[in-house]
């Protein structure tokens, strides 16, 4: 959820500074998304299938990339991708069929169904804090034997015991904590009441149902007709396969499916085909510590509507399930590289509420090379790995703007290099000079962060007062500034 967020926040930024390209501004919602998907394809940012419905009704479609690139084989609008997380979103509706049914209540213990659970507190571990992963479970993902068990993993009574063998995090209930074991402990759960394997149990309850003929728990080694590969890119026309480091697909996610076919989920629900409304608006609103998750789906408020769905990824996959109940819209993102379409969908979400009309990021040449470094430096702090791409933006007289504010910051982040990052501010303060008094203070603020590590006291005081000149309320250059001034005197 934090990375859906962020990608949100960096694209509303992005067009508050007016940094990137507008998109056509008279154009239908159909006509701008296919403006910007189309971007995203021809520059290889994206490979995979999208689909755009409001109730029901098909607003775009579209298949791009390669599906299996050593056979030249085109992703279609049947290719199957892994769903990775949002099949999270599967086994809370199963479970609510219960709770509906009354087989189940979403304050029975985990003792009740799993009695020989070699937990203490398993008579403290609710079925509802499972689902809202406030369970006090971890991730069996990273217990030390999964990479090496992870190929024969096949049923969920053979992760069971990775799962035994780690510690509760904390106590049931205390907070919030994402939990891949939670979501596989109701998977096991839902063998137990219905005498079937999760796989089979999904398909009778939900996916025959719903007419979701293309979509199922598959695995490496069973042939299934239109399966994409998934793939790392991890260069310029350079890919890794990561059909062996996929993860194997249980409760806790994995299944694959067609956007057709998650269409006819978004109606099956819509339609109480698999739920009723009551029970519906009970899992879409009872949160746990986090009130950006309800049971079993991620939620939120997008530009005043309410939304739930479901981000999901795996090497090789990413995808993001988007329902905006009011208006019955739902955007659906399958992707055969790994961790893309996040922001593809994010894009999207901004056309669909403006009618077409935003001034969105389109995909530029420069696109790889800086969202690669972005996530190098934003996500996973190695700053010196994320400048190798960002500084192949940002060489001659017109640089790519966010490349070379990146660029700089992952140096000041990673305190190297700090009075070259100076000197790419500079040059940034230079060329978006007049465009945006909020981007400017920031400039400033990370100018004041680099002299504070160069010593110069002085120097990282006036640049925060000329942040906060740009932008009085420009909160990092007040905090920065507060707490040199204590530090000094």
């Amino acid at each position: 959820m934090k990375t859906k967020l962020f990608l949100l926040i960096v694209i509303g930024a992005c067009i508050g500074a007016g940094v990137f390209s507008n998109a056509a501004t008279d154009s239908t919602v159909k006509d701008s998304i296919e403006q910007i998907v189309n971007a995203e394809a021809k520059f290889d940012l994206f490979s995979g299938a999208i689909l755009v419905a409001e109730k029901g009704e098909i607003i775009y479609r579209a298949a791009l990339g390669m599906s299996d690139k050593a056979k030249n084989i085109q992703n279609k609008l049947t290719t199957k991708f892994s769903l990775g997380s949002i099949g999270k979103t599967f086994t809370a509706v199963l479970i609510m069929q219960l709770v509906e049914r009354g087989q189940m209540k979403l304050s029975d213990t985990l003792e009740m169904y799993l009695p020989d659970f070699p937990y203490p507190e398993k008579n403290r571990i609710l079925i509802s804090q499972l689902l809202t992963h406030s369970s006090g479970l971890g991730n069996y993902f990273t217990h030390r034997d999964y990479e090496s068990k992870m190929q024969t993993l096949r049923h969920i009574r053979d992760v069971l015991p990775l799962v035994y063998d780690q510690k509760l995090l904390f106590q049931p209930g205390e907070k919030y904590e994402y939990s891949n074991s939670g979501m596989l402990i109701l998977g096991a759960i839902l063998e137990k009441v219905s005498g079937m394997s999760y796989r089979e149990y999904l398909k009778k309850q939900i996916l025959i149902p719903s007419g979701m003929g293309d979509s199922g728990i598959f695995y490496p080694e069973e042939p299934v007709a239109d399966r994409a590969i998934g793939y790392s890119k991890i260069e310029e026309n350079k890919y890794e396969i990561e059909t062996e480091r996929e993860f194997p697909a249980f409760s806790d996610g994995g299944l694959y499916s067609t956007v057709g076919d998650m269409l006819k989920y978004d109606r099956a629900l819509y339609e109480n085909r698999l739920l009723s409304q009551k029970t519906k608006e009970t899992m879409f609103s009872m949160t746990g510590p986090s009130k950006n998750y309800v049971l079993g789906w991620e939620t939120g408020v997008f530009r005043g509507e309410k939304f739930v769905g479901h981000v999901g990824g795996c090497y090789g996959f990413a995808a993001d399930f988007v329902r905006f109940p009011e208006k019955q819209r739902m955007i659906i993102v399958l992707s055969n590289y790994t961790e893309t379409g996040l922001e593809l969908a994010a894009k999207i979400k901004h056309l669909m509420f403006t009618g077409g009309k935003s001034n969105i990021p389109i995909a530029t040449p420069y696109d790889y090379n800086f969202r690669k470094g972005r996530d190098l430096g934003e996500f996973r702090k190695q700053y010196k790995e994320a400048v190798k791409y960002l500084d192949k933006n940002i060489h001659g007289e017109e640089p790519h703007l966010p490349s070379l504010f990146s660029a700089a910051r992952a140096r000041i982040s990673g305190n190297f290099e700090v009075e070259k990052a100076l000197t790419l501010l500079d040059k940034y303060l230079l060329l978006t000079k007049g465009k945006s008094n909020r981007t400017e203070a920031a400039v400033w603020w990370l100018k004041g962060k680099a002299y504070e590590q160069l010593g110069k006291r002085e120097k990282a005081i006036e640049s925060y007062e000329t942040s906060l000149q740009s932008d009085p309320e420009f909160k990092r250059s007040k905090e920065s500034l507060k707490k040199l001034k204590s530090k000094t005197g």
